[in-house]
């Protein structure tokens, strides 16, 4: 069969784009589909494959971009994914970027924004991820398509679930991860029962002292996706606290799979997860506190409809030829 869509699959080795990939190869493998060619899967994102990436053998069909970076040379229809917020930041937030963030996006964002305007269709995953680009691109707004990412029913096992809260969150430094997680043993350390504790996904190297010494908190490091989901599946709620996200696999994995997930009560959680939203407002205690007791009693519906893998990549990819 003669290859019609090229995917460039390299970068993000790590966190929500790694995510993705996992629901890319199973629908590769699920499908068998022999008109897609991926490339650069394994590879870090940099000037080298790029160049690498856009002087290799020409493709006439669809080309798609998973890494924010749109192909620019010519040839056939371009579909890039943009699922970084860092390169489309409001001015507070970038004002309140960690200082060594700061050097690394300023010279990646023009590349990403400059690259974009190659593309034919842009891929965002959340109607708030479309909403940033268009608002510092607004050239770009009638090219923007946002579609929540895929998720697979059964990606997490049905087992026993126990009072305990999954915080399934890389300690990225603009994420202030040690303080949300303080902020929640302050918030429920006197009205919650003692048992329930938080399972965190960093190191003790990523965590202050007090918080790696706190009965309430259990370390298991950094878990591919592969081991994660047995943690998921026996742990009743999600806590993911974060801010600045195009999309927050933890708010789909949580709906997909019937578990409630604290989070912060925002338009973009309410698009992602749906019912399973458990929101709350940052630096208010009583409102954190809420939000968890009303996650650890609630029961919430499976609901994998919005996140179906395979109409997803029939979209991108376009239907097999």
């Amino acid at each position: 069969m003669t290859v019609s869509v090229t995917v460039d699959a390299a970068g993000a080795l790590v966190g929500g784009g790694a995510r993705f990939r996992v629901e890319l190869y199973q629908y590769l493998a699920r499908t068998k589909r022999e008109d897609v060619r991926l490339i650069g899967a394994g590879r870090r994102l940099g000037p080298a494959w790029l160049l690498r990436r856009e002087l290799g053998k020409p493709n006439r069909g669809r080309r798609v971009a998973l890494n924010n970076v749109s192909f620019v040379t010519p040839g056939g229809e371009r579909w890039t994914r943009l699922g970084n917020p860092l390169d489309f930041l409001t001015d507070s937030e970038w004002a309140d970027l960690d200082p060594s963030l700061r050097s690394a996006t300023r010279r990646r964002a023009p590349v990403v924004r400059w690259a974009a305007h190659r593309s034919d269709v842009i891929v965002t995953p959340s109607a708030a991820m479309a909403e940033r680009v268009a608002r510092v691109v607004p050239s770009l707004r009638s090219r923007i398509f946002p579609r929540l990412n895929p998720v697979s029913a059964d990606s997490i096992p049905s087992m026993p679930r126990d009072q305990v809260i999954l915080c399934p969150v890389l300690f990225s430094p603009y994420k202030h991860m040690a303080a949300r997680i303080t902020e929640w043993i302050d918030a429920i350390d006197d009205y919650i029962d003692p048992a329930v504790r938080m399972l965190v996904t960093a190191n003790r190297d990523e965590v202050p002292a007090n918080l790696a010494g706190h009965p309430r908190i259990e370390l298991v490091g950094q878990l591919p996706h592969a081991q994660l989901r047995h943690l998921w599946a026996r742990s009743r709620v999600i806590y993911f606290p974060t801010a600045i996200e195009s999309f927050g696999f933890p708010l789909a994995e949580a709906r997909v799979n019937g578990q409630p997930v604290i989070a912060r009560d925002t338009e973009q959680n309410r698009e992602i997860a749906g019912p399973a939203l458990c929101g709350f407002t940052v630096g208010d205690a009583d409102s954190l506190r809420k939000a968890t007791e009303h996650a650890l009693t609630t029961e919430v519906a499976a609901d994998p409809a919005p996140f179906e893998p395979d109409a997803y990549f029939s979209w991108l990819l376009g239907p097999p030829r």
